[in-house]
């Protein structure tokens, strides 16, 4: 102890010391690197608080015991070997040797060889001790999860869909694609049903004690009512309500990430990611948190669940949790701190600091890793902009994890795309790390963005790895070769999810709309013609064309204005003909039902988007034409007829009461009966034309507000139906015809003693006969106007 007190005060820093340890490794031997996958100035860190443990419980041996072992169960995914441990043992003695000098004593030196040889054989012990308790948990796990059914009835359906391809005919049936994707989607919307429903559980203490003695009060019929707990989730809310954890809302948070803490018990650097997430959250609820709580209810619920219980899973999961627990009590309270120092440093950073990290930190990079270069090829404005996102993000991760989770997950799947290799990740961590320390010289400051850093570094890399497929891959390299055989390896049920959604998480991202975004159209043809294929494998057919939509129902609209030249080989794939003809004639099926319907089962706006395109050559492909003929023939021809209709009669009514019934043209013995028609044809236009189109106009305008439907003209918005010229053109009708009406010179005439009933020609009204005419002729000009509509 007194020598590694002495090797710490010697050294500039305990990061110095720690990249001192970390180097001897690496430099003793290279071919370890592979198990170090985080960065170099967080290992370093790691190694020096986990020998400085160690070392400094070597007066306690229970407590030593407990240190080794939980970092025993961190190492449980790496393979540790006696040829490794003595590389890692005579590593760090060497180093001391050369660092103390005579300082190092023999006994000295036996002593640390004694300790590491203790660790390294711990881990050895541990690994192949616990891989029997690994099972033991993953086993019963199943069963509380009833994870073992859902994987008997997918191993049944894998069975039943087979592997095997052979020619299609006849009509195709809806795809178990997309059924997989439906059920898919339902599972997640229960699951998502289920987290907005955990509050209520934790909050229904009272309720369920009740529901539960009305039961036991009414008898057996009713408990035969009862809902039981099915799962391991139900029956933990249920236990907790009746142990009387019911308001501990922390719970819950452990509750959420206890599955992914299950199932990634041999995966280390997963486990340490989960609980650093995880005491993030557990630092957003207020009041005391007792972890033993939460092992009481976790027992109880297992025993309920697991037929075969016995004490081998009572020290099984006793043994994980207390591992667990070790792991989140080691950063309960740490989140606050880490939080309030990173806010005084940030605080304190002027202009001048933000400067110094953007440019050094791509130094740094670039020094470390030249092999970054290749991938930042941005615009200065750019690789700025990355820059200063990290003390957003580091600060964002302990203000909001959940959101930051999510988030990061999102960006991580955006870097699949880009093709990002996760060896960079370690090296810029490393960089901005060593330019906050040139910042400053609050260690507590360094190490809190070092570890949020860190964490997001991790959480990148995985989810970069996780989504990091084969068809990811083909898609950066635009190859439709390598997507072809890629897609080959699916089973045929998951084929067309290979090619439309990568989930991560809560996040997902799909392949076909990535290659559109950044121009890989060889690899995006080669996903439509092979999503479009038609597939049978004996009495079941596989065709990707409902999932397609369904995953994108926006997808002829983002092909129309990203890539265009896809448009063809995705008509063609809604088109089936047989290979064989019968008396000259061959059968053709045509699959145009989301080019007719949405996803609502609402008129689809295929034809629209198709339109906007201005391609006559599409236009003019069959599956449109049949679409567009199928809508005017069967739907749209008699609605525009009777509309058109209407509006030829209102024209005809116009031209009749302001140019044909002129009372010039007729005997005067007529006048009166031509005055009283005149005046009844223009109340109709009044009433009914004028009315019908201001109508249509708040209707229109009432709809766009709603939607927020603007587009700017000058300085003013109006609304986005007045952008085509049916809209602008009625508008200025009804404007025009409103003009017509306060200019009437029938109404100025009405108390004309003098003259003839609904004449339109006295002293009063001599003034508004030229304005009238004026208005009169202008709406006839819209009315014409409009009439270029009826043009088909």
């Amino acid at each position: 102890q007194t020598l590694w007190k002495n090797y710490l005060s010697s050294a500039e820093s305990r990061e110095a010391a720690g990249e001192a340890i970390y180097a001897a490794i690496f430099d003793a031997s290279p071919s370890i690197q592979s198990l170090f996958k985080t960065p170099r100035a967080i290992m370093a860190m790691r190694l020096m608080n986990g020998l400085s443990q160690i070392i400094g419980s070597l007066d306690d041996p229970k407590a030593m015991k407990i240190i080794v072992e939980t970092l025993g169960f961190q190492h449980l995914d790496l393979e540790v070997t006696v040829p490794r441990v003595i590389i890692f043992r005579d590593a760090i003695i060497d180093l001391l040797a050369v660092e103390m000098g005579s300082a190092l004593t023999a006994k000295a030196r036996d002593g640390f060889a004694t300790v590491l040889n203790y660790v390294g054989g711990s881990y050895i012990y541990v690994r192949v001790k616990f891989s029997e308790r690994l099972k033991l948990l993953n086993s019963s796990w199943s069963t509380a999860t009833n994870r073992g059914m859902g994987e008997a009835a997918r191993a049944k359906a894998a069975e039943a869909g087979g592997e095997g391809e052979t020619g299609a005919s006849g009509d195709v049936a809806r795809s178990a694609g997309s059924a997989g994707f439906a059920a898919n989607q339902k599972i997640q919307d229960n699951s998502s049903q289920s987290k907005s429903s955990k509050q209520g559980w934790f909050n229904s203490k009272k309720t369920s004690l009740t529901a539960a003695e009305n039961a036991g009060n009414e008898g057996v019929t009713n408990f035969r009512n009862t809902a039981v707990p099915t799962t391991f989730n139900e029956m933990f809310r249920f236990n907790a309500a009746v142990m009387g954890f019911g308001t501990q809302a922390w719970m819950d948070e452990v509750l959420s990430s206890f599955d992914t803490i299950i199932m990634n018990v041999a995966n280390s650097y997963r486990l340490q990611e989960e609980c650093d997430v995880l005491s993030l959250r557990l630092a957003k609820n207020r009041g005391t948190i007792n972890l033993g709580e939460y092992k009481a209810v976790m027992l109880a619920s297992l025993r309920s669940l697991c037929k075969d219980w016995g004490s081998e899973h009572e020290l099984c999961w006793s043994w994980l949790w207390e591992n667990v627990e070790r792991m989140i009590k080691s950063l309960m309270g740490k989140p606050a701190v880490h939080q309030k120092v990173l806010s005084v440093l940030f605080d304190s950073m002027d202009e001048n600091a933000l400067g110094i990290i953007r440019r050094e930190v791509y130094t740094k990079f670039f020094d470390l890793a030249p092999a970054g270069q290749d991938y930042f090829k941005q615009s200065t404005t750019r690789l700025h902009f990355i820059v200063d996102r990290l003390p957003g993000m580091t600060m964002d991760i302990y203000k909001d994890p959940k959101r930051m989770v999510q988030d990061i997950s999102a960006l991580g799947l955006r870097h699949v795309g880009y093709g990002i290799p996760t060896d960079l990740f370690g090296p810029f961590v490393t960089a901005c790390v060593q330019v906050i320390r040139m910042l400053t010289d609050n260690e507590a400051a360094e190490e809190a963005f070092r570890w949020s850093l860190s964490l997001i570094s991790r959480i990148l890399m995985r989810v970069i790895n996780e989504g990091s497929t084969i068809v990811m891959k083909a898609i950066n390299s635009n190859s439709g070769k390598q997507l072809r055989k890629a897609v080959d390896c699916a089973p045929r049920g998951k084929r067309a999810l290979w090619m439309l959604n990568i989930q991560v998480g809560t996040q997902s991202i799909s392949p076909l709309m990535w290659s559109i975004e950044t121009g890989s159209l060889e690899a995006a043809k080669a996903i439509i013609v092979d999503l479009l294929t038609i597939r049978s494998d004996r009495d079941r057919y596989y065709y990707g064309m409902d999932i397609l939509f369904e995953r994108h129902p926006d997808v002829i609209k983002r092909i129309c204005l990203d890539a265009p030249a896809l448009m063809q080989p995705l008509l063609d794939g809604l088109i089936w003909r047989s290979r064989t003809t019968d008396n000259g004639q061959r059968r053709t099926n045509y699959y145009v039902r989301h080019l007719l319907l949405d996803e609502n089962n609402e008129f689809s706006k295929a034809t629209e988007w198709i339109t906007e395109n201005q391609d006559p050559k599409l236009v003019c492909h069959p599956a449109v034409s049949l679409v567009t003929d199928m809508v005017w023939g069967r739907v749209a021809f008699r609605t525009f007829l009777f509309g058109r209709a209407w509006f030829l009669f209102t024209l005809l009514v116009f031209i009749l009461s302001q140019s044909v019934l002129n009372r010039h043209l007729w005997d005067s013995s007529h006048s009166k009966k031509i005055h009283i028609v005149n005046f009844a044809l223009r109340c109709f236009i009044y009433s009914c034309s004028m009315g019908h189109w201001a109508m249509l106009h708040v209707k229109n305008s009432i709809r766009d507000i709603r939607n927020k439907a603007f587009v700017k003209f000058g300085r003013c918005f109006i609304p986005e139906y007045l952008t085509q010229w049916q809209g602008w053109s009625s508008l200025l009708l009804t404007l025009f015809l409103v003009v017509m009406l306060i200019l009437e010179p029938i109404l100025y005439c009405l108390g004309d003693p003098n003259g003839d009933i609904f004449n339109d020609e006295c002293p009063e009204a001599e003034m508004f006969l030229f304005p009238y005419s004026v208005a009169s002729t202008a709406a006839m000009l819209m009315y014409f106007m409009l009439l270029i509509d009826l043009s088909v």
